[in-house]
């Protein structure tokens, strides 16, 4: 049968799916090696850099060897049919990833610098076999395509968009539909059919094309392109590789800085929910791949090719500048605990549209635009473009490494934002001043121009019109004061009022407040288990959990999050300084489910504080089944784990929390807490009857019961009044709790069903949140 030509249509199609299944992993194996690593920021740039690391070495060797190959389309549908087999793979690598982790953790655990690299070695280790191929796809099937008459620059833009539009679809099938629908397995699944999909069909579309094995002509540039130093004479001058290559990590590094610098700042006030992020994620890749596409139009129109991505350069300073200016109103904050979630999703929506899509747009256009540079180097298409993706994605690892590590922490989000800003006026100013190819007059103007830039963003930034952190300027918008504010490497964190009580606020949301609720913690297993003396927290809030278990006189760890939430204390409590100073008391700045699963202690009750709303990110790896069975295995015998859980969740979600919790503990009791913010889940293996006798002795221990009643919501009750109080507000128990939850789905580490809502709460828009009074409307009656 005669060899028939492959149409481009089918090829870009092919480069979609791969592009979908790509992010698909990406944000599957983010989410499954937190449970491993921790859910903290030095983990998950840890597994980006294993990700992106990975990319950049597949595409580097990938394409030196897509330049070797005769058949490029059949390399190609062999990678993608081999990432497959990787992927199905995965689970079990990871659970060996887990265990080697596990058995290095206690050794390092205070040594950071030391378990941080051991995460980045076994981050590697995992994701380097599926990545190493998925990197190398780009570079052979642009080899394959560059063959035609699009050569290899028109090739890289027209399969860069085509990957950025599947990543598009993969970021919002996931994070939309996928992960509730299916679970973070299945998803997984679909990602790799996706792969499978493309393999098969490249491969049987090398069947019937025209992709012939290199001709003896062919042979030396072949040859020129493997052998170092041979390349001399094939294509564009050394000078224009250096400045391609130095584009595209500058590309890399202010594109990816934007995202982790807007996650930051946009998602600021929003409880940070998964679908924050995954709006965030797809506008930025909406723009980028709108900008690629809009390449095409462009460089045949603008010569040359410099002047275009100078120009980008200055544009998107001007649009950073004035998406700034947007994100410092107060108006454009998103509360994520909204009583009505959808609309207040809809509108976060548009006006980060707003924000990124013209920025994004125009950096769109840059890192394609940088293979024209290079010409059509005939031969080794695969290895020039294997060159760009690897220096693209090592900016891209600076970006997700350095800025939250080093410079956020030094400077803050603000300044960050405006820095990257900074960094495009100058860089559009050197391209313009180094192209001798145009008039002078040209030149200069745009050099001019970049400066002016600079100055308006250095003036914007001094003067407050833009660059500022959002929740700032929401809390003096309303009124409200700041005492003090801080950044570190995971969240920015403010302590302050509105005019009423002391709050906390981190990464724009506000904890629990200083309430009866948090004091009570650690006092309800106290009545159960009256000789605990060892406890743990998760979570150190505004501190009071800590404060009150160590007031009774337990020997408290506390694991938290966020370095600088501990920092505020004394804002808080007059006596934070000794508080932090007893002995007893020990605050652990780690992940709190990274804590429990490696930590070798074992305590008589812990409780669970986490952050509300509900629906924040990551809160379903402290409330997940395997947390629960992680916590369990930390007890002592007949110890009591108590889970605070914040109202706002519908229904069906209140009773898989429940289930979940009876799944793992045989005694179960649940009680409405006494300040109306949420229910405490009480579960051991030993009895959970809170008795009038116990609580009362409880609050007894020297210092409690003030302590209690220091709660601006605590009423002043005595301690016969505060058994009242818990008698009442008793939900169920045991048997009848089982009786009333029934069977249904759970809360586990694939099904995650606290984050991921948005089908069920469009299904069912009219269902309402529960609160104190639903809660007493479902109590069974006597």
């Amino acid at each position: 049968m005669r060899d028939r030509p492959v149409p481009l249509v089918v090829l870009l199609l092919l480069f979609v799916l791969s592009g979908a299944a790509g992010l698909i992993y990406e944000v599957v194996w983010a989410r499954q090696l937190v449970l491993v690593f921790g859910n903290t920021s030095q983990a998950v740039s840890t597994i980006l850099t294993g990700f992106f690391g990975g990319l950049a070495i597949g595409g580097a060797v990938g394409g030196r060897i897509a330049d070797r190959v005769r058949r490029p389309l059949r390399l190609y549908g062999a990678l993608e049919v081999v990432v497959v087999a990787v992927v199905l793979l995965t689970p079990v690598s990871f659970r060996l990833i887990g265990e080697l982790y596990r058995g290095v953790y206690p050794s390092l655990a205070e040594a950071p610098l030391a378990l941080a690299l051991v995460r980045f070695a076994l981050a590697i280790l995992a994701l380097a076999p599926a990545t190493l191929l998925m990197g190398a796809t780009l570079p052979t099937l642009t080899r394959f395509l560059a063959r035609g008459r699009v050569g290899m620059a028109g090739a890289f833009q027209r399969l860069y968009a085509a990957n950025t539009i599947g990543a598009i679809v993969g970021t919002a099938v996931a994070g939309f539909v996928l992960i509730e629908v299916l679970g973070l397995t299945g998803a997984l699944l679909v990602g790799a059919a996706c792969s499978g999909t493309a393999g098969v069909v490249a491969l049987l579309l090398d069947r019937r094309s025209d992709s012939t094995p290199a001709t003896a002509s062919e042979m030396p540039v072949l040859r020129a392109a493997l052998v170092p130093g041979a390349t001399a004479g094939l294509g564009r001058p050394a000078r224009a590789r250096r400045l391609a290559l130095s584009l595209a990590f500058v590309s890399g590094l202010t594109s990816l800085g934007y995202q982790v610098t807007w996650n930051r700042l946009i998602s600021a006030g929003t409880g940070s929910s998964t679908y924050v992020f995954t709006i965030i994620l797809v506008l930025f890749l909406v723009g980028i791949a709108t900008g690629a596409l809009l390449l095409g139009f462009l460089r045949p129109r603008i010569r040359p090719t410099t002047v275009l991505i100078g120009a980008a350069q200055l544009l998107t300073t001007v649009f950073v500048l004035l998406g700034a200016a947007v994100l410092a109103s107060p108006q454009t904050v998103f509360i994520g605990a909204a009583a009505n979630f959808i609309d207040a999703l809809r509108e976060f929506a548009r006006s980060t549209a707003v924000i990124v899509l013209p920025t994004t747009i125009v950096m769109g256009l840059i890192f394609p635009a940088t293979a024209a540079l290079l010409g059509d180097e005939e031969g080794s298409e695969g290895s020039a473009t294997g060159s760009l993706l690897a220096a693209n994605t090592a900016g891209s690892l600076v970006a997700t490494f350095v800025l939250p590590f080093f410079v956020i922490p030094l400077i803050g989000s603000p300044a960050t934002l405006a820095g990257l800003a900074i960094v495009n006026a100058l860089v559009g100013a050197a391209l313009f001043l180094g192209e001798r190819r145009v008039a002078s007059a040209m030149r200069w103007a745009g050099a001019a121009m970049a400066l002016v830039l600079v100055g308006a963003v250095v003036l914007s930034y001094n003067r407050g019109t833009a660059f500022r952190q959002p929740t700032i300027e929401l809390i003096l918008s309303k009124g409200g004061e700041v005492y003090e504010a801080t950044e570190d490497e995971i969240a920015a964190v403010q302590a302050g009022d509105l005019g009423t009580y002391p709050q906390i606020w981190v990464g724009g949301t506000s904890m629990t407040l200083i309430t009866v609720d948090t004091k009570f913690m650690p006092i309800l297993p106290l009545s159960l288990r009256p000789t605990a003396s060892r406890g743990l927290a998760v979570a150190f809030g505004m501190g009071t959990a800590f404060r009150t278990s160590l007031i009774a006189g337990v020997k408290t760890d506390v694991a938290e999050l966020v370095p600088s939430v501990p920092q505020m204390f004394h804002w808080f409590y007059p006596d934070a300084q000794q508080v932090l100073a007893n002995p007893n008391g020990h605050v652990i700045i780690a992940d709190g489910r990274n804590h429990v699963e490696l930590t070798e202690e074992t305590y008589d009750f812990i409780v669970v504080d986490p952050p509300p709303p509900i629906e924040s990110s990551g809160v379903s790896v402290i409330s997940s089944l395997e947390f629960y069975q992680a916590a369990k295995a930390r007890l002592t015998p007949g110890g009591v784990m108590v889970q605070w859980v914040p109202y706002g969740q519908k229904l069906d979600e209140f009773l898989a929390h429940v289930r979940s919790y009876l799944q793992v503990f045989p005694n179960v009791r649940v009680i409405a807490g006494p300040g109306g913010f949420g229910y405490y889940m009480i579960g051991s293996d030993g009895s959970v009857d809170i008795t009038a006798e116990g609580l009362e002795a409880a609050l007894a221990r020297p210092g409690v019961l003030d302590d209690v009643n220091s709660a601006p919501d605590s009423g002043g009750r005595s301690a016969a009044q505060w058994a009242q109080v818990f008698a009442a507000n008793t939900w169920a128990a045991n048997d009848q709790l089982r009786a009333l939850v029934g069977d249904g789905p759970l809360i586990t580490d694939d099904r995650p069903l606290p984050e991921y809502f948005l089908l069920r709460r469009l299904q069912h828009p009219d269902e309402p949140p529960l609160t104190p009074q639903t809660l007493r409307a479902l109590q069974p009656q006597p």
